[in-house]
């Protein structure tokens, strides 16, 4: 008779990951809806009908904030570059794993900072060096079998790389 596998505790491997594999540091910037602003909304001719760029804190005329998280980034379907006129593109999907408690939305963005190598803290101050466009966001849930579903354990939120306009030349 073969063997039964016992249930898999989420959090448990997460922290086991977090400590073995290491996540990095990257900022979630969380896109707030429920406020447009009406600054931003007054377009510049020369923008056409792009945000008014006076304003730092602003995406897509909605506000946004930026949040310290740990993160975990692999490569989830294969892509190729291809050249376009404002440069280079590539197709790759990537996931992220994000912790239990952030609540990502498809909306928000993944900011990789610089790190500084020795201590894999980000560098002071913040520099982002890869952006990342939040297309899926799933909670992952845990739960002993034969239950109720339990709470979520961790995020698995599906990327599509977006440095334009961040002033970034990698791909």
């Amino acid at each position: 008779m073969p063997k039964k596998l016992g249930f898999i505790d989420l959090k448990k491997e997460i922290k086991l990951l977090s400590e073995s594999v290491g996540f990095s540091w990257v900022a979630l910037r969380s896109v707030d809806l429920n406020k447009s602003t009406k600054e931003a909304q007054e377009a510049l001719p020369q923008n056409y009908d792009q945000s008014n760029i006076n304003y730092s804190n602003i995406v897509s005329n909605y506000y946004y904030v930026d949040k310290l998280i740990k993160g975990y980034r692999y490569l989830a379907q294969p892509g190729f570059d291809f050249q376009a006129q404002i440069g280079t593109m590539n197709t790759k999907t990537q996931v992220y794993i994000i912790e239990h408690d952030k609540m990502p939305k498809n909306t928000d963005f993944i900011l990789e900072l610089e790190l500084d190598e020795a201590t894999g803290q980000p560098k002071q101050p913040f520099s982002i060096s890869r952006v990342f466009d939040i297309q899926d966001a799933q909670p992952m849930r845990g739960g002993q079998p034969k239950t109720t579903t339990g709470g979520i354990e961790f995020w698995r939120c599906y990327v599509e790389e977006n440095n334009l306009g961040y002033g970034i030349n990698k791909t």
